[in-house]
């Protein structure tokens, strides 16, 4: 809009300003004008009746006195009293009376004449018993009902005047509020042509001036903020549009030296988390470090990733607790996706909200999701999420370049700690890690006031096995025992290969009667499922098995094994096949 046209709309402006306050200015006269006349009318209407009531109070006190004694001046006053209520009930009213009120005026005027000649009979009445029979009917009639009468009009009008009152002083108030309302209005109506002008001419051409001086110096990201559509606004586009074009020349050598800085951070930040993997040996552990490292790295809200190990788990850790898997699960079906087929694709899924809509997740908008692959099995899925501000294909390089680096470390790193407590042939914990694991069952057991019991087992006949159909058909009946094991525990009991053919087991918080039937279970899982040894051989592999129990055995370590041993021993001896507890062996035997 032109400067000019400007001007008009405040011009028309400030005349439609000045008509509502003169139409509003008659309103409010007419309106208190209104209800002056009804405190005027309300006013007058109580007089009356007050004067009314006077004069016939009078009359009924004159008559009275006259009664009392009959003298001729008595009698003039009752006269007069009698002249003024007459005037009275006969004078037109210059004021509106209510419809009840008019009701008694109507009667009074009709009997005016009636009750005057009433009074004039009791005045001129011969006989004074007479006298007072007449007045009696009079007072009846005219003193008392009238009187009462009026009486209520006059409380009736009273509340009326007070009503009138409050609705004048209103009036007058609302007056008042509407011209100081009206003054306020017009030198708001002056701030805001002086504040108009100053913002839409001073202001700009101080900052166009300010502007230029600072482009004129090397600062080109003062941009003039100038929204106007007039000759202002175009002028400051102009120098926007050129300080514009110097800025993206500037920004693209800019953009090579960040680039070249992004690189260096990121090469830092993942050597210092090569460092820290290596000397870490818990795998959750690392990985809280490097959810919270890549957060940091991506400068996301929030950072999560899905784990799935060579023996079908999963493990999912975020830096926040608000996240979830299923969390994670609802994001990618907004593109149809789970966790498997992004690992199958082996493509990284941006999720804007402007695309993609809100993950309801504490207000989570903006996601970069990224697969993982090692190359010694292990697989992940990794997420970066913000509240605001979405991600790019640069940061999704970014994103790829550290974590696929920091993750082939992790998986490393993870299988070298598991080969150093684990038996490489059957999975299970290794001769190393069951001592220091029973140690500190023993020291829990103890502490608690708890049982633990300690089962070993020994393969019948092995060596025979061995030398029979050889050392790898040796090897898988290892393997196959040791999955036998594992599916036949608890998650809190403990496997581990002691060493050559033998096996133990650890059973905390548990009693004698359910360690036997886990023994039992597992001998007969193996008994009546003979082992392949080709496709037309099979062979039945047996296990003797010797528990002992922790304290009621033995509170030491050693011999808590040497007795769950010599259990075994006493199996092996009788018959192979079969499960012993120390505690039902013969004395002599112990």
């Amino acid at each position: 809009m032109k400067l000019k046209s400007k001007f008009d709309i405040f011009t028309v402006l400030l005349v439609l300003l000045f008509f509502l306050v003169l139409a509003s200015s008659f309103f409010i006269n007419g309106y208190v004008y209104k209800k002056t006349e009804q405190l005027t009318n309300a006013t007058r209407e109580i007089n009356f009746l007050v004067s009314l009531k006077t004069s016939l109070t009078q009359l009924e006190h004159y008559l009275w006195a006259y009664l009392a004694d009959p003298v001729k001046e008595k009698r003039k006053q009752v006269k007069e009293s009698m002249d003024r209520f007459y005037s009275l009930v006969g004078r037109t009213t210059d004021f509106k009376l209510n419809e009840d009120e008019l009701r008694m005026i109507r009667y009074l005027r009709r009997n005016i004449e009636r009750f005057s000649s009433l009074v004039n009979r009791i005045l001129y009445s011969s006989e004074k018993g007479k006298a007072g029979v007449l007045f009696q009917g009079l007072r009846s009639e005219l003193f008392e009902q009238v009187g009462k009468q009026i009486d209520e009009h006059w409380s009736e009008d009273v509340v009326k005047v007070d009503r009138a009152s409050a609705a004048y002083y209103r009036a007058r108030k609302r007056m008042i509020s509407f011209f100081v309302a009206a003054f306020v209005a017009l030198v708001l109506a002056v701030i805001s042509i002086r504040t108009t002008i100053s913002r839409g001419i001073i202001k700009p051409i101080s900052k166009i001036s300010h502007s230029s001086r600072l482009m004129a110096k090397g600062a080109l990201n003062n941009d003039i903020r100038i929204s106007s559509n007039d000759e202002l606004g175009e002028l400051a586009g102009n120098f926007n549009s050129m300080a514009a074009s110097l800025r993206e020349k500037i920004g693209g050598l800019e953009s090579s030296y960040q680039r070249g800085q992004r690189v260096v951070r990121e090469l830092a930040i993942l050597n210092e988390f090569i460092g820290y993997v290596s000397s870490e040996t818990e795998f959750e552990t690392v990985l809280h470090r490097f959810v919270g490292i890549t957060s940091d790295l991506m400068k996301a809200d929030l950072c999560s990733i899905l784990v799935f190990p060579e023996d079908g788990s999963s493990l999912f850790i975020c830096n926040e607790d608000i996240i979830t898997e299923e969390s994670i699960e609802r994001l990618l079906l907004k593109r149809n996706e789970g966790p498997g087929s992004v690992l199958e694709k082996q493509k990284a899924i941006i999720y804007n909200a402007q695309e993609d809509g809100a993950l309801s997740v504490d207000g989570i908008r903006n996601a970069l999701v990224l697969p993982l692959i090692s190359t010694i099995g292990l697989s992940a899925v990794l997420t970066v999420m913000n509240k605001n501000g979405g991600f790019d294909y640069d940061d999704e390089d970014s994103l790829f370049g550290f974590a696929f680096q920091a993750f082939q470390t992790i998986a490393f790193q993870n299988e070298l700690a598991r080969l150093a407590v684990t038996d490489g042939l059957t999975g299970l914990y290794n001769h190393r890690i069951f001592q220091e694991r029973l140690a500190a069952e023993i020291r829990r057991a103890g502490r608690y006031k708890r049982k633990l019991f300690l089962v070993m087992l020994d393969i019948d006949y092995f060596k025979r096995f061995n030398d029979t159909y050889g050392h790898q058909a040796g090897d898988e009946v290892l393997r196959r025992i040791a999955s036998t094991i594992k599916d036949n525990i608890r998650a809190v009991d403990f496997a581990a290969r002691y060493g050559g053919e033998e096996f133990v087991i650890i059973l905390p918080e548990t009693d004698c009667d359910r360690a036997y039937k886990v023994a039992e279970r597992i001998r007969q899982a193996l008994e009546n499922s003979p082992f392949q040894i080709t496709d037309s051989s099979r062979v039945n592999i047996t296990i003797s098995m010797g528990i002992s129990c922790f304290p009621h055995d033995t509170t030491d370590k050693e011999d808590l094994i040497k007795k769950a041993d010599t259990a075994l021993y006493f199996a092996k001896q009788n018959g192979r096949n079969r499960a012993v507890l120390y505690r039902e062996m013969p004395v002599a035997e112990g």
